[in-house]
């Protein structure tokens, strides 16, 4: 597996795999053959010497680009630099030695090689087409202009494709990478709920049933019938509390509520003043709505500070600051010096302070904890509310869209307005402005293309429509602009069918973007001055013209669904199965803990409540019963410590 990556990036190959004969083989006659037709149609068909070069080098051209993904800097320099000397020796840039197989190469180049290299790779390429036409030019500056802008936009383009398609494998190795591993996934997301269990049952659980013994056996241990019953009452109520919680714990939903903190925090100060303990709340700032994972931990680490104040010093006073502050949540818990120093059970499992912190660098929070100059013991914690991001420049997509939208607007216009034979001749330099502007705004919406394709054709042809009837009422040749742009509606349609959500119907792209052609045809018949044709000739033309544009544009639609079906979707559904055997895993995880809890600490909380409710109305049973009380609490608590470790122990294969 490690091979095949390098391979694709270019490294690790010394020599060509049998596909890389096939281009050069392919495009060796290819390029010979069209230059000979070319050369046929010349004022100056090329003499005996310069086909000896031409040949030789085509020759040579392709045989180098065998190596174009063994070597690929190596191979484009060469390309380039026999392409543009071919061009130089022959003195005309109709030898298509240079830019067909220096573009192969450029695009092995950008696929193989990271940005930079591409990048520099792209503008020798330029840099020596340009010197080479301005060396060979002999129609005049129009013409030059024209071909250097023709050519840096291909450039351009090429370089942008080799990059995007680089990402693009490099997305699919590490998708395939992640489907080869499943199992190490599913092992992972297994671990990963099996963390959060153990963290949440130990909030849970522990912070209730904690209570439930340290203020039990006091209140045992002072005899006092009053006291008695309260703390009776507080413990059935507490393990209610508890059942349903664990029950929450493992349901498939899970155990968060999606309240906001404000009205999460007042119910759990409430319930230890309940039992007895000083405790005040107090929020700062403006309360907000907060993201889920925030207002959890939190929660979390407010519960689990409490767990420990009531463990550590019982009854002592306990202060808890919420405050709100620009970007970030603001936590202190502080409990005072406990009133009387005894021996505390230990009942800790020693993930307390762990998993605070566990739950606040998640989030890129931090979590303090230590004694305070009173001999008391604080917890703060500070928790982002934001999402930090990084600003994401433009890519080689947007250069892509940017190069597509520049050679959509540019090549219209110097076709128009080109000599020797422009198609607008006499239009007024005021006139040929609002033209070339007009033209680029047509193409500005292909901007948008990857996030709204068919708001992006629609535009294209609500803008096209307009055109044919505004701008040919003062000429008639105008129309040929609409022609001239059908490269735009091209890229549209593609765009449609490539990045439309799915679900939605793409197959109508290629007929709306036919509907200009059969306007075109229509206008055209009934503007003819020398000719009336009948209207159901007008009709049928329109009708044959837009049926015979559609079925012209209907191959870049199924080329765009190609692509999404081969790169895209591929992508989506491998995600998706890997998301479904991760809940898969964690579903078995929350099962497997369920049962944990339904043999042993579920148990004994049943137990607990069942036994506090029935002494309720026999007073002569309080003491009694609240001494079982406090051993059913312990026994749940030694049980959920026996559970977290058997979840401590379990084989990460499992």
């Amino acid at each position: 597996m490690e091979a095949r990556g390098n391979d694709v990036n270019g490294a690790g190959r010394r020599w060509p795999n049998v596909p890389d004969f096939a281009v050069p083989a392919i495009l060796a006659p290819a390029q010979l053959g069209a230059t000979w037709a070319l050369s046929k149609g010349a004022d100056e068909p090329f003499s005996h010497n310069a086909w000896i070069v031409i040949i030789c080098a085509s020759i040579g051209s392709c045989v180098i680009l065998i190596w174009r993904r063994v070597a690929p800097v190596q191979v484009l320099a060469a390309t380039v630099l026999i392409g543009n000397a071919t061009m130089i020796t022959v003195g005309s840039p109709e030898a298509l030695v240079s830019g067909l197989n220096d573009g192969i190469a450029l695009y092995s180049l950008a696929v193989h090689r990271d940005r930079r290299v591409a990048m520099v790779g792209g503008a020798g390429a330029i840099t020596a087409s340009g010197v080479a036409m301005l060396v060979t030019a002999h129609d005049g500056a129009v013409d030059l202009l024209l071909s250097e802008v023709l050519g840096t936009l291909f450039y351009v383009v090429i370089t942008a494709l080799g990059q995007i398609r680089r990402q693009y494998k490099s997305r699919r190795r590490e998708l395939a990478a992640r489907l080869a591993e499943a199992d190490r996934e599913q092992r992972e997301a297994a671990q990963a709920e099996r963390e959060r269990l153990a963290r949440d049952l130990h909030d849970v659980a522990g912070h209730h049933l904690s209570a439930v013994v340290v203020h039990s056996g006091a209140a045992a241990r002072m005899n006092d019938p009053d006291l008695t019953e309260k703390a009776l009452t507080a413990a059935a109520d507490t393990g209610r509390d508890v059942l349903d919680a664990l029950t929450r714990l493992v349901d498939v939903v899970g155990p968060d509520t999606g309240e906001g903190l404000d009205a999460l925090l007042p119910p759990l100060c409430q319930g230890l003043a309940r039992l007895g303990i000083p405790i005040t709340l107090a929020i700062e700032g403006r309360p907000r709505r907060l993201r889920h994972q925030v207002s959890t931990a939190a929660y979390r680490i407010a519960q689990e500070s409490l767990t420990n104040a009531m463990r550590y010093a019982p009854g002592a006073p306990i202060t808890v600051e919420v405050c709100y502050v620009p970007g970030a949540l603001e936590l202190s818990i502080v409990n005072q010096a406990p009133p009387e120093l005894g021996t505390v059970p230990s009942l800790g499992t020693g993930r307390g302070i762990a998993g605070m912190r566990d739950r606040a660098e998640k989030l890129k929070g931090a979590v303090t904890a230590g004694p305070t100059d009173a001999d008391g013991w604080e917890v703060r914690a500070r928790l982002p509310t934001t999402v930090a991001t990084t600003r994401r420049g433009p890519g080689w997509p947007e250069v892509l869209d940017a190069s597509i939208i520049a050679l959509c607007a540019s090549v219209p216009c110097l076709m128009a307005f080109s000599p020797p034979e422009p198609l607008l001749g006499g239009w007024d330099a005021a006139s040929a402005a609002l033209i070339i502007l007009a033209a680029f705004l047509r193409a500005t919406p292909l901007w948008w293309r990857r996030r709204a394709p068919y708001l992006t054709l629609a535009g294209l042809m609500l803008i096209d429509v307009v055109w044919l009837f505004t701008a040919t009422r003062a000429d008639s040749k105008a129309s040929g602009l609409v022609i001239l742009g059908t490269p735009a509606v091209l890229v549209a349609v593609y765009s449609v069918a490539c990045y439309s959500k799915k679900g939605v119907h793409t197959w109508p792209s290629p007929f709306v973007a036919a509907i200009p052609w059969g306007v075109l045809t229509g206008s055209g018949m009934v503007m003819q001055s020398d000719t009336h044709h009948p209207a159901g000739r007008v009709a049928f033309g329109a009708v044959a013209t837009f049926l015979l544009a559609a079925l012209i544009i209907f191959p870049f639609w199924a080329w765009g669904k190609t692509v999404a079906y081969r790169g895209r979707r591929w992508e989506s559904s491998a995600l998706e199965t890997m998301a479904a055997r991760t809940g898969e895993a964690v579903l078995a995880e929350r099962h497997r803990v369920s049962m944990g809890l339904r043999g042993t600490v579920l148990e004994h909380t049943s137990r607990l409540v069942h036994t506090a409710e029935h002494a309720l109305p026999s007073p002569t049973d309080h003491l009694t019963a609240l001494n079982a009380v406090t051993e059913h609490a312990r026994a749940a608590l030694l049980d959920m410590r026996a559970l977290l470790d058997a979840m401590d122990k379990t084989p990460e294969g499992s």
